[in-house]
């Protein structure tokens, strides 16, 4: 269904599942095997955006032991001489981050992605020089925040960077306790919601294994002969886009 207001270009359409975020009209429009990839490579992204800065204060803070040991060297020479806890550190160059983006957002486009980068690189250089920030920090606030922009949908981005938060929380307080806490948390609320009577994180939960061919993969498009269950459609089958031949005798029959 898509709901149309008067004077507005855009629409919405209801109602819309977690999955939907991850989608884009480029993905339709290459090989199945490519948009699959590029599909898995977003919700990739999204553990990544959310679990990476709470993943390193938890390995700082609690669990050493897990990193190899040609990392244990560099990751104890870079967060020697820091004065501050991997929490405080994380939630500095998080906010830095989320402040340069806002004001790059605000300026005119041609200055804004000059302030972006420009800035990125002079307070990341000037702290590590200070020696307020450790050189892993910056590594993993970059990844996060890379991860966090691949996401399509501005909305899903927004979501995401601002759950990292609370994970970070989690993760200075119980390790990777707080961490698979945090994420049985947000995984059962996600399966709690519903849009518009259907449910959000539909089709796993609850879980129909004809509609996966369109989530986290997506399958050739020959394999599309039927609606999702989510909209709840009157006609199941779809118009006819099926790969293949047909022979002479079921033409005449």
């Amino acid at each position: 269904m898509a709901v149309f207001m008067e004077g507005n270009p855009s629409c919405l359409l209801i109602p819309v599942t977690f999955f939907a975020f991850f989608q884009s009209p480029d993905d339709y429009n290459s090989r199945w095997m490519i948009g699959s990839f590029i599909r898995a490579m977003r919700l990739v992204s999204i553990i990544i955006a959310v679990n990476l800065p709470a993943f390193y204060i938890a390995v700082i803070g609690f669990h050493f032991e897990v990193l190899p040991d040609d990392l244990v060297l560099p990751v104890v020479s870079s967060i020697r001489n820091i004065p501050f806890p991997p929490l405080i550190e994380a939630l500095v160059m998080e906010l830095t981050i989320e402040l340069i983006r806002e004001a790059g957002v605000r300026l005119p486009s041609r200055i804004g992605q000059t302030i972006g980068i420009v800035g990125g690189l002079v307070i990341g250089d000037a702290v590590v020089r200070a020696g307020l920030i450790s050189n892993t920090m910056i590594v993993v606030v970059a990844i996060t925040a890379v991860a966090a922009y691949s996401i399509p949908t501005t909305e899903m981005s927004d979501a995401v960077r601002f759950l990292r938060f609370p994970h970070m929380l989690l993760a200075s307080t119980f390790g990777f306790v707080g961490i698979m806490f945090g994420f049985m948390f947000t995984l059962s609320h996600l399966c709690r919601l519903e849009s518009f009577g259907t449910a959000y994180f539909a089709p796993w939960a609850p879980f129909r294994l004809k509609d996966i061919k369109d989530t986290f993969i997506r399958l050739p498009l020959w394999k599309f002969n039927t609606r999702p269950l989510d909209s709840k459609p009157r006609i199941m089958q779809k118009q006819s886009l099926s790969r293949g031949w047909k022979s002479n005798e079921t033409e005449r029959e």
